[in-house]
């Protein structure tokens, strides 16, 4: 009789300034991943035709109607994600300042953190009040998402200044993150597979 292996589980927060596209990514690394429920990529972007708006892989993870008419996220969304290695519950966290009370209850389940950056607006409030209260939390599994590379021509140099910028700031925390990966959500580079439209990196993919 075989035994069943237990399998690795974590719960993951991504956090970040508002507007700095963290819903867009879970969104496209659940559609990239086909894990989502069948049906679902379809209805919501038959729901965005219906009422004459462009489809956001955002929409995939906002919860409540409300945040679709707003165009933000004011709760913590969960989300339970799997593959072959490990379970996941990931936690798509507020941005806005008047939400940061549910940011850190949120982060507060979360043993790892992914923190969004936007490329094109560069390190913002947010990004260093999220990272302060990942390091108050005790969470040290961090890597950053330099999001929205599109909109800056997929730059080195965009990517390597907002790099260097919030590794010196989370070194203040004493917190050395795992790495930064540059991507975009919504043409879906670096997300569940390399990009080749950035041959200058070569590290992992937030798969």
């Amino acid at each position: 009789m075989k035994m069943k292996t237990q399998r690795d589980e974590i719960k993951l927060v991504i956090a970040g300034h508002v507007d700095h596209g963290k819903s867009t990514i879970i969104g496209r690394l659940l559609a990239d991943t086909n894990s989502l429920p069948e049906g679902k990529l379809e209805a919501v972007k038959k729901n965005c035709r219906r009422n004459s708006k462009p489809f956001e892989y955002a929409f995939l993870l906002d919860a409540f109607k409300d945040e679709q008419a707003q165009g933000i996220t004011i709760d913590t969304a969960r989300c339970f994600f799997n593959t072959k290695k490990r379970n996941y519950l990931i936690i798509d966290a507020p941005g806005h300042i008047e939400f940061l009370k549910n940011m850190i209850t949120g982060a507060s389940w979360a043993e790892a953190a992914l923190i969004v950056i936007d490329a094109l607006e560069g390190v913002q409030e947010n990004s260093r009040r999220h990272g302060y209260m990942l390091s108050f939390l005790g969470i040290r599994q961090i890597y950053v998402l330099v999001n929205k590379m599109d909109l800056v021509d997929y730059d080195q140099n965009v990517y390597d200044k907002i790099t260097k910028e919030y590794k010196e700031f989370l070194a203040k925390l004493d917190i050395t993150p795992l790495g930064f990966i540059p991507v975009s959500g919504m043409m879906g580079d670096n997300i569940a597979s390399h990009s080749k439209r950035m041959p200058w990196y070569n590290g992992p993919t937030v798969m």
